[in-house]
């Protein structure tokens, strides 16, 4: 089966809105960002953690997909990583989950690497490219050595990508796609807020800060608004139910009624 990959320099076939977010970096949380990204009393900060978005998708409740390596303006550029670094990030992303407040559960979002492919002559090769599997080109022990997060310094899997690059060892581009799942009331591993309506929860992130998801932007809301909120939601899933309930109890008398008529029918039927 042919993997699915992205062509380096193109424009991505949509613009970034309520369930779509563009990346140009990997920084998780706010421990990962650079010292010259952030913001002093001289100068704004130049980049925000991932984290936020993410915040934001998780309170919605109809989630959304970050794409790491796609510039504002939806232009594909992907990001140079290795099979350890790609570990790493996968093992950042589950140590920022259990970090907000209250824990993201992993079935709720799931992380893929696509490859990023430089436009070719042969399809073929384009092919090829896609369907390169790291892991099949790295030492499994090496695999198994412990990753440092929170912090915005190298790794070692970081150095060791240095270090290949500089002996000439190409590394390939991916686009990492970061999707947090709509949340699912009917789903017995989502334990949300009430037994009827299981509306789902409102998390902090990591700066116990709360975000939501407003088109293609980002608001903080406080006690209030998160307040008003919820009874908004809630009392939308009590009427869903309600009128549900209603419906199943329409069905319910008709069913006794015609089954009453049936069996008048039966009795009142003539003998020959």
């Amino acid at each position: 089966m042919q993997k699915r990959f992205y062509t380096k320099f193109q424009k991505m076939p949509f613009e970034e809105d309520a369930t779509h977010e563009f990346k140009g970096h990997k920084n998780i949380c706010k421990e990962e960002l650079p010292k010259w990204t952030l913001e002093t009393s001289q100068k704004k900060g130049s980049r925000k953690p991932i984290s936020r978005n993410l915040c934001g998708f998780l309170n919605t409740g109809v989630g959304g997909t970050i794409y790491c390596g796609v510039v504002d303006n939806g232009k594909i550029m992907g990001l140079k990583l290795s099979q350890y670094q790609k570990d790493h990030v996968v093992g950042s992303l589950h140590d920022l989950m259990t970090r907000y407040v209250p824990p993201v559960a992993p079935h709720r979002y799931k992380i893929k690497f696509v490859p990023v492919i430089a436009p070719k002559d042969k399809e073929e090769e384009m092919i090829e490219l896609a369907n390169f599997d790291s892991k099949e080109i790295v030492d499994q022990v090496e695999r198994k050595q412990l990753h440092t997060f929170r912090t915005p310094h190298y790794c070692w899997c970081d150095l060791d990508s240095k270090a290949r690059c500089e002996n000439g060892i190409i590394i390939s581009d991916y686009i990492i796609e970061i999707t947090i799942h709509p949340w699912d009331p009917d789903d017995n591993r989502n334990q949300g807020l009430g037994k009827l309506i299981n509306l789902h929860p409102i998390h902090a992130d990591e700066e116990g800060r709360i975000y939501f998801r407003r088109q293609s932007s980002l608001i903080r809301y406080n006690a209030t608004e998160i307040a008003t909120l919820s009874h908004f939601e809630a009392k939308s899933r009590y009427d869903q139910k309600i009128s549900e309930l209603k419906k199943e109890i329409s069905l319910a008398k008709k069913e006794i009624e015609d089954r009453k008529a049936k069996s008048s029918q039966v009795q009142h039927s003539p003998n020959f």
